[in-house]
């Protein structure tokens, strides 16, 4: 609600509506309010609250704001920024909101497959680096619980949708080639290796509590060990496309926190989104299946229903690759079980690493600069992750599990 002073005869001023009462003078004003630089106005409604006659000393004039948040670079710190830069983040998303997924939900539109996979984009500013799409929240969308994890419904239901995603990309790449296999910068890759302090750390910091564990002791202690330096070798392998498998279009930061969840009411089924698209990369489902799998389940769900997870999934993209007429190839079931097996090494680096930050819940020094870096700080910051008892337990199962996979033996 706006309040204005009358005029000295006594007219009430509703009409016409201040002449500084514009958007970008609103928008000033709930930027400071909200503590968001990125918040942009989309419409302002303005309306009078009184009449003529009702106040004689101000007039108070109802303004209806509808605004987004607009998610932008990390543009005023150089060191985030050189290292994403690296990584092309910025470019890729906006490729994928602007070109990727409109047309990628376009195709579904038209089939018994159709559902809706991921937020609608509004605009995507190159200037700025900046992208705007529809607000969730007011769809009745949140992040659901990091620290708990995915029920066994959720986990299908990303399943679903991901499989939906994977199978209408391999078509779209098919009816324009190249396009999409250009997307080659995902978390890892064959063109950077800036995130390597902070995979290498804190598989050192894994390391170092196997070694204190009495459940595993100095046997993992020393696998990790001689495992560090290799870490982003192995699971830039898991990356690489191969030419007799399948391959699409990865999320390739598939977890909870770039998952929207609605859920069940007396209107609506339990639904979900797909958010956060700056490390998508043409490469095996494996990325994502592991990624997914490893950070974001809970624990007896990844435990008990594995097996039929991925057989879960194979359905639903071989369904979806039929119905868009893919002409390329469409992997078995036990060929997609033994591509994911080849790509398993992706597990280990997410449920070492990203996981330990993803449940990291001591949130002192807890940002991008203190996972880089080799000081005091990070290493502090690093160490205090595996204090977690989430983390430690989740160890303590895969590790042995792992090792008996092979995946904890450095190769020749």
């Amino acid at each position: 609600m706006v309040e204005t002073k009358s005029n000295g005869n006594g007219e009430s001023m509703v009409h016409p509506a201040p002449s500084w009462l514009t958007e970008s003078y609103v928008e000033s004003i709930l930027r400071r309010y909200k503590q968001d630089v990125t918040l942009a106005v989309r419409d302002l409604d303005i309306t009078p609250a009184t009449s003529k006659g009702e106040n004689y000393a101000s007039v108070m004039t109802r303004i209806k704001v509808e605004y987004v948040c607009v998610k932008t670079t990390y543009e005023n710190d150089p060191f985030i920024s050189n290292v994403l830069a690296t990584y092309n983040t910025s470019i890729t998303e906006m490729i994928m909101y602007d070109k990727i997924l409109p047309e990628l939900s376009r195709m579904l539109e038209d089939t018994d497959q159709s559902e809706k996979l991921f937020a609608k984009t509004l605009h995507v500013d190159d200037e700025h680096s900046a992208i705007i799409f529809e607000d969730l929240s007011v769809s009745n969308y949140v992040l659901g619980d990091r620290l708990t994890g995915f029920d066994l419904e959720l986990t299908k239901l990303v399943l679903r949708k991901l499989a939906k995603m994977h199978a209408t990309a391999a078509v779209y790449n098919e009816l324009q080639p190249g396009f999409l296999t250009k997307l080659q910068h995902g978390i890892f890759n064959r063109h950077s290796r800036a995130f390597a302090p902070m995979f290498e750390n804190l598989i050192g910091v894994a390391a170092q509590f196997a070694g204190q564990c009495p459940e595993l002791g100095s046997v993992y202690e020393k696998k990790l060990k001689r495992l560090q330096k290799h870490v982003m070798e192995y699971t830039e392998m898991v990356y690489d496309p191969k030419p007799d498998e399948f391959n699409t279009l990865t999320h390739g930061d598939l977890w909870t926190n770039n998952i929207m969840l609605r859920p069940k009411t007396d209107q609506n089924e339990v639904d979900l989104l797909l958010i956060d698209f700056q490390f998508s990369a043409w490469a095996s489902p494996a990325v994502d299946f592991y990624y997914f799998f490893s950070t974001s389940l809970q624990s007896q769900v990844r435990i008990d229903h594995h097996d039929a997870l991925i057989q879960f999934y194979h359905r639903v993209l071989v369904d979806t690759l039929h119905i868009l007429n893919f002409k390329g190839y469409i992997p078995t079931l036990r060929q997609l079980v033994l591509q994911l097996e080849r790509g398993k090494f992706m597990a280990v680096t997410a449920l070492l690493t990203c996981q330990a930050i993803m449940v990291n819940d001591n949130t002192d020094d807890a940002d991008f600069n203190a996972l880089m870096v080799d000081n005091e700080r990070g290493r502090n910051f690093r160490r205090r992750m595996y204090n977690n008892k989430r983390i430690q337990e989740h160890v303590k199962h895969w590790l042995p599990v792992f090792d008996r996979c092979g995946l904890l033996d450095v190769l020749n």
